[in-house]
Parts: C-alpha cells; structure tokens; sequence
C-alpha cells in the first residue's frame, strides 16, 4: 500500500471528479476517463495498478468471509502502529487497516438481513459493484473506507495492506507518537460538555495532523470511536462489544452527521484509558517535542484537469445577448443565453439564463454559438434560471456579446428558479443526454 505519486493521484481526481460520474449498461456506477487524456497518462495509471472502473461484486457471505480472513492475518500492533503513522508520516491509506482489522475480527458469521435502504442490518452489506481504484482513491486521499459503512471496503482495505510487503508497512516516528499522544491530551482537556463537533474543531485549531482539514479530524475521531476508545456505556465500540449497523446508525437526532458511538460521546465520558495502554502502550511519548517535518512552501494548488484550450473570455458583469461557454466536464462544454439582467432584493446581480443547442469537446467560440437555438429539458419542457456570479464562476467564461434572442415556439415559463451560475454546470444533464 504504496503512496502513489502525486501525478497518479492528480489523474485519478479528473477522474473521480462528480461530473464524469454515470451508470454504466449493467447499472454500476461508474466514472467517464476524460478524453483529454494522452496515451502516457493512460499508462501512469495502469504502471501504478489504478486503472479506473475496475469492479468488484461480492455477495453478502463471501465479502464478511474475505473480511475475517483478512482480519486474522493482520497484527494489531504493527496495525496500530500504521495507525499512529499516519498521523504525519505515513501515507493517510494506513489509517485504515486498525479499524478494518477491528471489525473483521468482531465481525460474526451471519445471515443477510436487510433494513430499509437494503444494506444488511448486521453489517451495512449492500449488494453492487465497486470500483476498487476509486476505494484506494479515497483511501490515499482521506483515509476513508474502512467497512463501517460497506464491509467490502474493509476487506479492499486489508488486502491492500496485506499485499504490501512487511518492510514497506509505516512504522510511527517520534513525531507520529508525540503527535498522537498530543491529540489524546486534547481530548482529555475538552470541558465536559463537549461533543463531536467540538472535539473536531479543537483538532483542527491544533494543527496537529498532516492534509489538516475538518474532515481528516473527523475521521481520526471516528476511528477512535469505532474501536472504543471514545464510547459510552450504551454505546460501546468494537473492541469493547460487537455492535450491529442497525446499533451504530442511530443518532441522537437527525443533525447528527456521525454514528455511534461517536454521535453520543461527549467529553465527560473520557477515554478508555485501559484500550490506549492495550494497542498503544508500547509508544511511549517522547519527553522533548521532537523537531516538525519541514514546511512544504506554499504552491499554487494544481487544478484538477490539463492545461488546454480556454475560452476567449470577454471580462464585465452580465448584459442582455451575453452568452457564456459552459465547461460541463473536463473534455466537454456547452453555452448558455443571458435574456435579461436584473438586480435582486439582496443585491445580487442576475441574468436570465438559457441553455443553447450546443455540445462541444472543446471551448465554443462566437462564431460557432451565433444562430444557434435553445436547448430545452429531456421532456420538451423550456427551461431558465436567474443566475448570480456570472462574471466570478470557474467554468463558466462569457464569449460573446449583444446576439439577438434565438427564436423559441414556447413562451417564457411562468416560474424559473433562482441560482448560481454553478448551476449551469451541473444541471444540463436534464438538458442534454452525454
């Protein structure tokens, strides 16, 4: 479980963006591979084993067999070190293999029962196609997908590690431990009435962990709860008692976005200080803070697609017989038609939109958008929005000025929502087929 390169990783999130994403002709959910994409980046990903849309389908029994299985071949203390590396040195995947060994050891044999939404009430099985690059994806890239909510992900995540020869596995730096023992401390010092929200904010603030964003804090909390080392009596985690999916989906309310035992953990309960002395206690804190990593210098954050054609843009806020190139994914774009201009009760300044009949691999031109006609929704229903941020929206640049209106043989729709320009991103797959 090597960290990929940066330039793999780069790729796969093109990839991976949401809007290539579709359901293939056996319904799997799958991502489109840009067609702006050259034969050698085609060749990193298959040299790095990532070639995307690579699935798997295991039923109910063989995924919760493969899951124990690799359960009992992993060692909690080389597991719990890789956990403890990953706070700074070792690649975020790494996180994963603690919890998943966790649940595939407490993990019992069962029959398939469903709950409403179809995922099995034991275990959260449910039943489809995975795309195994994009769980190492996000694996790599948030520390993600450890079988709490897919037991299919556990075992991906421990085959992983297992295939991963034993001296590549990470060990903890001094760093790493003083890290991890800073985070318990913090934990320990939250005032009683604390909650999750809290605890992820104060760990954020602490800037303690590598990729430091609100997320990466929220999970590193939820696998200290998932194995139970932040628990309630009602409430325990997987070390302390096997808790079933059904268990850990509830939530003191519908705002809570975490499960049990996380969701009703609060500070007063504190840590189970035997569970950090069983997995943790051979990694002793040092006594002097030990020196930082050095600070990589701020870089310009890589966009997510190539550099290629860009639309020629002509700058100013919007104007009645504007029309925009809309970039609907990376190798595809279409154009939209501004109306009219107005000014809202909020000030916001918004133009009447429509989508024209257009789809293009490369940004269109003013040439190319002059007398073409609208495009109306799949149901032959005409559409607009009144969209703000026209002149201040990635993906969305202003190529021409002053066309008249093309002609419609519907009239104007009685109601037309109220939006972004980012909208226009997304929303033309009620427009366009693609």
């Amino acid at each position: 479980m090597i960290h990929p390169d940066p330039a793999v990783m780069a790729l796969l999130a093109r990839v991976y963006n949401s809007r290539n994403s579709f359901f293939d002709a056996e319904g799997r959910y799958s991502h489109r591979i840009p067609s702006t994409f050259t034969e050698a980046e085609h060749q990193q990903l298959r040299d790095a084993g990532l070639v995307p849309n690579v699935f798997i389908r295991w039923g109910h029994d063989e995924a919760i067999d493969k899951l124990r299985q690799a359960a009992s071949k992993v060692d909690l203390r080389a597991a719990a070190d890789a956990f403890v590396a990953s706070m700074v040195s070792a690649d975020l995947s790494w996180l994963t293999v603690l919890p998943a060994a966790v649940l595939g050891r407490a993990m019992p044999v069962h029959a398939e029962e469903s709950m409403r939404g179809g995922s099995c009430r034991v275990c959260f099985f449910e039943a489809g196609a995975i795309d195994a690059t994009q769980a190492a994806y996000f694996r790599h890239l948030e520390g993600a997908g450890w079988g709490d909510a897919q037991p299919v992900n556990g075992a991906l995540a421990l085959s992983a590690a297992i295939d991963s020869p034993p001296a590549s596995w990470p060990r903890p730096t001094p760093r790493d431990v003083w890290v991890f023992h800073q985070v318990l401390d913090l934990l320990r010092a939250l005032p009683a009435t604390a909650r999750y929200s809290q605890a992820r904010t104060a760990l954020h603030k602490a800037g303690l962990l590598s990729a430091n964003r609100p997320s990466r804090c929220g999970t590193v909390l939820e696998v200290l709860a998932f194995i139970g080392i932040l628990q309630t009596p009602e409430h325990p985690g997987l070390m302390t008692r096997f808790t079933t999916a059904i268990e850990r989906d509830r939530r003191p309310s519908v705002r809570v976005e975490v499960p049990a035992p996380l969701a009703w953990w609060s500070a007063k309960e504190g840590l189970q200080e035997t569970l950090v002395a069983t997995l943790f206690g051979h990694l002793q804190r040092p006594q002097v803070e030990p020196t930082p990593p050095p600070a990589t210098p701020a870089a310009r954050r890589k966009t997510a697609s190539p550099a290629g054609p860009r639309p020629r843009s002509i700058s100013g806020p919007p104007t009645p017989g504007s029309v925009y190139a809309i970039r609907f994914r990376e190798d595809l774009w279409g154009a939209a038609y501004c109306h009219e201009v107005r000014t809202d009760g909020r000030g916001v300044l918004r133009g009447r939109m429509e989508y024209l009949d257009l789809l293009s691999p490369t940004p269109p031109t003013a040439e190319q958008v002059a007398g073409l006609g609208f495009r109306d929704r799949l149901n032959g229903e005409r559409w607009q929005s009144w969209c703000g941020g026209l002149d201040k929206t990635t993906g969305v640049k202003r190529i021409a000025v002053d066309l008249p209106a093309p002609a419609h043989r519907q009239p104007v729709p009685e109601r037309i929502p109220t939006g972004g320009a980012s909208d226009l991103t997304h929303l033309a797959q009620w427009n366009f087929r693609f």
